[in-house]
């Protein structure tokens, strides 16, 4: 297959701003995608989830624009726009009319260089990213993930959950903010991707006359701790009121610049994807001991996790589903893989691929995210490097990452049974 993209650019101004570019007359729209290279990963103790927090008071107003009205533009325009933190990046968007489209251009740049920190809002929006934390620490996932997550890792800034911990969050000042704010928010520490209706020409006239003039900075570069190797597993069981037993087993995963990483993406489909995975085909259609099982498996500067998680039904032994998984994991390592199921696993992947970029949204977030983390011309590389994803690669992954050694067990059990509470994140 032959799917490269010959449409995109990449521009770069004076100042280091990296402007992305991408024409599509198909529908008269326009989004507009800013992505800031900080996010949790680049969090000290103490500090936690103040990424996220600034997120949400970019929304609060800046210099040239009040409480509420950037909001009320998108609204007036008939668009739409969001925002979401991750732990190696943060994003803000905007999708409009291509007729209608460049008060977004504005925007962004405010907030960019002006954006306001009324102590006031912030106490308002410390409070509202509180209650999400409390919800997230009150359903039975949140809180298992939380638990799993402080465990798999003791050094590496992953550890701590994006939208940070309850102490952090409720002693970190708004000072700390303002300069978090100063230290990351630069045009030569940002992508702006466009993508949608309109001359790529003009639009980088627009782009060099709005953001040009703001001026570059020296950003910081924290020392991020490497995690050191897990050598014995690490079991977590949490008590909470729960109609059926979870089981979220966590295994170390390489990052995006692994070659190991498309292997695992196979992996996470064969295990996964539909009714004819395996997980599924074993645990939940023969076995019937799940009522479901995903895996779960992120993109990410440094070596995350690859989650296996799922639902036994009631009253089936945890140990029988944990030995369940244990054997289709050995099956993998030790076991034929059928051509016709590699096939379908790489046919997912580049469905799944080709899928997400369909709208200008998903393209803009897909070129956005492909630039942060190396590069948006990994697009042109992807499908070559699914497809030449061999049986004997998938093995070696499976045996270097998905072994028991070094994996997090995380079971949540009915708060009556019993079972050993685990240290969580508070701090």
């Amino acid at each position: 297959m032959d799917y490269q993209l010959n449409d995109v650019t990449r521009h770069r101004l004076g100042n280091g701003f990296t402007v992305i570019t991408r024409e599509d007359h198909s529908v008269p729209i326009v989004t507009s995608m800013i992505w800031y290279r900080v996010g949790s990963r680049l969090e000290l103790p103490g500090i936690t989830g103040i990424s996220h927090l600034l997120e949400h008071m970019m929304f609060k107003g800046t210099r040239r624009y009040a409480k509420g009205e950037i909001d009320y533009i998108t609204t007036r325009h008939g668009g739409a726009n969001n925002a979401f933190t991750s732990r190696d990046y943060t994003a803000y968007y905007f999708t409009f009319a291509s007729d209608r489209w460049h008060p977004a251009l504005e925007i962004e740049a405010d907030r960019m260089e002006s954006a306001a920190f009324d102590s006031e809002e912030f106490e308002l929006e410390r409070q509202v990213v509180l209650e999400e934390l409390r919800m997230d620490l009150d359903s039975p996932w949140g809180a298992l993930r939380q638990a799993v997550e402080w465990a798999a890792f003791q050094r590496h800034p992953y550890r701590y959950p994006i939208i940070g911990t309850i102490e952090d969050v409720s002693d970190v000042t708004v000072e700390e903010l303002q300069e978090h704010y100063r230290s990351f928010y630069a045009p030569n520490n940002s992508t702006l991707v466009l993508v949608g209706d309109f001359r790529e020409d003009e639009v980088i006239k627009q782009v060099e006359a709005v953001f040009g003039r703001i001026p570059a900075r020296d950003i910081p570069t924290p020392d991020v701790t490497a995690e050191p190797e897990q050598r014995e597993e690490t079991r977590v069981e949490l008590r909470r009121t729960s109609h059926v037993p979870r089981l979220l087993w966590a295994f170390p995963a390489p990052s995006v610049h692994d070659q190991g990483h498309y292997a695992i993406e196979m992996i996470d489909k064969l295990l996964s994807e539909g009714k004819l995975a395996r997980l599924y085909r074993r645990l939940v259609e023969e076995e019937r001991v799940m009522s479901s099982v995903m895996t779960e498996f992120d993109e990410t500067q440094d070596p995350f996790l690859f989650f296996i998680r799922g639902e036994l039904q009631p009253d089936v032994d945890v140990v029988q589903v944990e030995q369940l998984v244990a054997a289709e994991i050995d099956r993998l390592l030790d076991g034929p893989l059928p051509d016709s199921e590699l096939r379908r696993a790489r046919n997912q992947c580049l469905s799944q691929f080709l899928a997400d970029f369909e709208t200008p949204l998903d393209q803009a977030a897909q070129l956005g995210l492909f630039e942060t983390l190396r590069g948006f011309e990994y697009w042109n590389s992807y499908v070559g490097r699914i497809e030449s994803v061999s049986a004997d690669e998938i093995r070696a992954a499976a045996n270097k990452y998905l072994r028991p050694k070094g994996s997090t067990k995380g079971i949540l059990i009915n708060e009556q049974s019993s079972g050993a509470e685990p240290h969580a994140p508070e701090a």
